[in-house]
């Protein structure tokens, strides 16, 4: 057995948990071998175990056939339930926020198994269900500004840059939990590096939930009305009421967030969220993609967390409701 070899899951790879998967995959190498494992819809398993997994990108096109994809955990366990090998080092969380429950109970085995379980999705709050089902020591969370989007099984549009941030959410540098967090501060520099290697340049945070909360600012500002008007983020910035709409959004939830006492930076939070939607001007945000495809989105766990936590401190967030009350009622609309 090769001690340098990691193994690393991905519960729910759509289009983010496929471009971060596909980009830990292109830096496997016989001096840092990674084996990688996803878990998903099954038309994108059977194309991925076939011919692989394509990610078109700026910086060149890849395409990368080391990746085993099974459509759920059982198919997974007929080939490791008495192998101790395939204990994962790392497993990532990338369902959609309001599946982190169903997914947290079928994978419990394979969570608690796990060395570390990474949180990476949109939302506020969303450790605070997982750490129901698992160690809170071993969450870890990341958060990210990158655009992507599956247009069919087995092909994965990078498309926008971004940032991506990482750290532990419970675990902290205390007298009773210093050996742990020392060991496991090796553990979260490891996998900087190969997600750095594989041009997902990453950053490790101390506070990870100031951080949470300042990227769901950036969402707030532009997935609901992404989703509503089906305009790419950069094309929202050209429309000066619906920019106006952006802001005022983004600073709604910025007084909840002060009134809840989140501790939040010195930084322009409207401005990083023009920022992002810039950069990734070409992207169809994630709640874009839910309703283009005629999908629930994470409305819950954005615009409506703001909502229901701006009950809780007694303020008004008109346009965060509105915004939520429209989304819901596009996915009634579905049937």
């Amino acid at each position: 057995m090769n001690h340098n070899l990691l193994r690393i899951g991905f519960i729910g790879s759509g289009a983010i948990g496929s471009l971060f998967g596909g980009c830990l995959a292109s830096v496997h190498s016989d001096a840092n071998p990674l084996e990688i494992f996803f878990f998903c819809r099954k038309g994108h398993a059977k194309v991925i175990n076939k011919r692989g997994i394509k990610i078109y990108r700026d910086s060149g096109n890849i395409t990368l056939t080391n990746i085993k994809a099974f459509e759920n955990v059982e198919d997974f366990t007929k080939i490791s339930i008495n192998d101790k090998k395939y204990k994962l080092d790392y497993l990532f969380l990338t369902t959609k926020a309001y599946d982190s429950e169903r997914a947290m109970v079928q994978y419990e085995e394979l969570i608690n198994s796990s060395n570390w379980l990474i949180i990476l999705q949109n939302g506020i709050g969303n450790e605070e269900l997982v750490k129901k089902y698992c160690d809170k020591n071993k969450i870890i969370r990341i958060i990210t500004s990158h655009g992507a989007l599956v247009k069919e099984n087995g092909l994965v549009y990078h498309t926008g840059v971004g940032f991506t941030k990482m750290g532990f959410v419970y675990l902290k540098p205390q007298k009773q939990n210093h050996s742990r967090y020392k060991s496991g501060h090796i553990k979260l520099n490891l996998l900087k590096s190969r997600l750095d290697a594989g041009g997902l340049e990453t950053e490790i945070v101390d506070d990870i939930i100031k951080h949470t909360w300042e990227k769901a600012f950036v969402n707030i500002g532009i997935n609901a009305l992404g989703a509503l008007t089906r305009l790419n983020n950069g094309k929202l910035l050209e429309n000066e009421k619906l920019k106006q709409l952006m802001s005022t959004a983004v600073k709604e939830a910025l007084e909840v967030a002060k009134l809840k006492c989140i501790e939040l930076s010195d930084r322009d939070s409207v401005k990083l969220m023009y920022s992002v939607a810039e950069k990734t001007y070409n992207n169809k945000n994630s709640m874009l993609q839910d309703i283009l495809k005629g999908n629930l989105t994470e409305i819950d766990f954005l615009n409506g967390r703001i909502v229901s936590l701006a009950k809780e401190v007694g303020v008004k967030v008109p346009i965060n409701e509105m915004l939520t009350y429209l989304i819901k009622g596009l996915e009634e609309s579905f049937g």
